[in-house]
């Protein structure tokens, strides 16, 4: 367990063999010991903070576009007695993490701490975080050698990652860092940021479309928003990435950090869709998609794993949060899922881990999505669902009531 004392942050070893890992070989945290909170934070001082984007990952259904939302409704929550400010910003489904990264860069919430299912996602925001310059280096290496020269050097090397796997042997911080160069290389160069097997490189093996494999691929723009990854780890703003599922995330949070009070912990949460999961993300909640699912019997249906996740919402978290997902009917309408307008702890939970029965409101956000496939951009709409304080939940054209 980590302790508030004074302005104290406690370094982390940067040995690079001082990781934490299991048996897949990935680590479950960035070091050892997490970093001890950072009392008194000093100002956001780094020129990303203030751009446009600031995450170095391309993701299908990037929450870029619900940031301003997202802090919509944090800003009305911390004007509120029950909050008045968000200590910790919670991302258990990290992705991109471009929520979290905008809402710490505007003052919104005070850290953030990013969790993924998948271990190419949590190796590549770990190194980011506390191996930077090498990260940036071998960045621009696949740049100008293999990105660069474009055609079939570049498909080649799309191939070499897309089949890559770490020698027996390797030591773990060079295993890490090639599993980021990896994320890195595919997110940037394969359709929509796509991470699996079922898209392919931009552009096409061929490469002749007027959009080929490196054209999202800006080095210099890459190079500013890894180094401020690395910056926000430093000032103690990025807490920690943790390769955790949302279930040990959300329950080990607060025994990492005990002195944080419930209701100025917020758990965001963009749990892959209902529909087309497995189609966009490496860990979806298809079990042909892969998230958890070795851990399933064959024949559970796929939405089970959506359910538990309500259910674990609606009765045993012991902090605020927000869920964003596709508005599909069956979220407001099954009592399973967010028909209800109201937590519902049990009295055990009550008693003994304090989960409060607070009240959930529902409202839908008009959204462009871009991992539609090959028409570009589309109108979406997102159902945002929360327990922050429900008066103070803002209500008008752009966060509408549910008819």
């Amino acid at each position: 367990m980590t302790q508030l004392v004074g302005s104290e942050v406690v370094a982390v070893s940067r040995s690079r063999d001082a990781l934490v890992g299991d048996q897949c070989g990935s680590p479950v945290s960035i070091a050892a010991m997490p970093k001890k909170l950072c009392h008194d934070l000093a100002s956001i001082s780094h020129p990303v903070a203030s751009e446009r984007y600031q995450s170095p990952l391309r993701y299908p259904g990037a929450k870029s576009a619900i940031a301003r939302p997202l802090r919509r409704l944090l800003s009305a929550a911390i004007m509120s007695p029950c909050v008045r400010q968000v200590d910790l910003l919670v991302e258990p489904f990290a992705g991109g993490a471009s929520a979290s990264l905008r809402l710490v860069s505007d003052g919104t919430a005070e850290r953030i701490l990013l969790a993924d299912i998948d271990p190419l996602v949590t190796d590549f925001w770990q190194t980011a975080a506390a191996d930077t310059d090498r990260l940036v280096e071998r960045m621009w290496d696949e740049w100008r050698h293999h990105v660069a020269p474009g055609g079939a050097t570049a498909v080649a090397r799309w191939d070499y990652w897309r089949n890559w796997g770490p020698k027996p042997g390797l030591k773990p911080a060079d295993r890490r860092l090639a599993m980021a160069t990896r994320c890195l290389f595919l997110n940037r160069t394969t359709f929509s940021g796509i991470l699996h097997g079922k898209a392919g490189p931009i552009g096409g093996r061929s490469q002749a479309s007027a959009y080929t494999i490196g054209c999202r691929w800006n080095p210099e723009a890459i190079e500013r928003r890894l180094l401020y990854v690395g910056y926000l780890y430093e000032s103690g703003r990025l807490v920690d990435v943790w390769r955790k599922s949302w279930r040990e995330t959300l329950s080990d949070v607060p025994e990492y950090y005990p002195q944080l009070l419930p209701s100025r912990v917020v758990a965001y949460l963009d749990p892959p869709y209902l529909e087309k999961s497995a189609t966009l993300y490496r860990a979806s909640f298809d079990l042909s998609g892969g998230y958890g699912g070795c851990n399933l019997p064959s024949d559970q249906r796929d939405d089970l794993l959506h359910f538990e996740l309500a259910e674990y919402l609606r009765r045993r978290i012991q902090f605020r949060w927000i869920l964003s997902y596709d508005n599909h009917p069956l979220l407001t309408t099954s009592r399973w899922l967010y028909r209800d307008d109201r937590m519902t702890p049990s009295k055990t939970d009550t008693e003994v881990f304090g989960v409060r029965r607070w009240r959930i409101s529902k409202r839908l956000v008009s959204t462009r999505y871009t991992a539609a496939g090959k028409a570009g951009k589309r109108a979406a709409e997102e159902l945002l669902i929360t327990t922050l304080p429900a008066s103070a939940v803002p209500a008008d054209a752009t966060l509408r009531r549910l008819c």
